[in-house]
């Protein structure tokens, strides 16, 4: 069981990686954006929309390699992009699924701090959050 008040009143938005966004649908494989929706409408109260998204999002500012390139001044002020759509939106959380988006994004937060407070979270984190676990039938034996 899942229960979404465990991540608290955050706006919650998604970022779309393009590795399996956008790339699964040119290739004519399934994407995992509907996926990634169905689970965030569970595990968090206030999801939002990017605009745009799917398989249209604007790149985190990492991707393509650019993360590990060494240009950082570059990806940073082409990441204001991102940041104006974070901003837009009104979230103060993006969520991806992909680690190399996670950090784009977290560089972006830090970067961008004075123009819109922001942070990148993991969506095994809003969902680890969220998770209600049961107490084990051998926990319940020995109480």
């Amino acid at each position: 069981m899942v229960d979404p008040e465990r991540n608290g009143d955050d706006v919650v938005t998604l970022h779309d990686p393009c590795n399996v966004v956008r790339k699964a649908a040119l290739a004519g494989f399934p994407s995992i954006a509907d996926d990634a929706r169905y689970v965030l409408g569970r595990v968090v109260k206030n999801f939002v929309e990017l605009d745009p998204n799917r398989e249209n999002n604007f790149c985190c500012s990492g991707g393509g390699g650019a993360l590990i390139s060494g240009f950082a001044r570059a990806r940073t002020y082409y990441g204001r992009v991102k940041v104006e759509q974070i901003k837009r939106s009104g979230a103060k959380k993006v969520c991806t699924p992909c680690v190399n988006c996670f950090d784009g994004i977290n560089n972006l937060a830090k970067d961008y701090k004075d123009v819109w407070a922001f942070e990148s979270v993991h969506m095994w984190t809003l969902l680890a959050n969220a998770l209600v676990l049961e107490e084990c039938a051998v926990a319940k034996k020995k109480g």
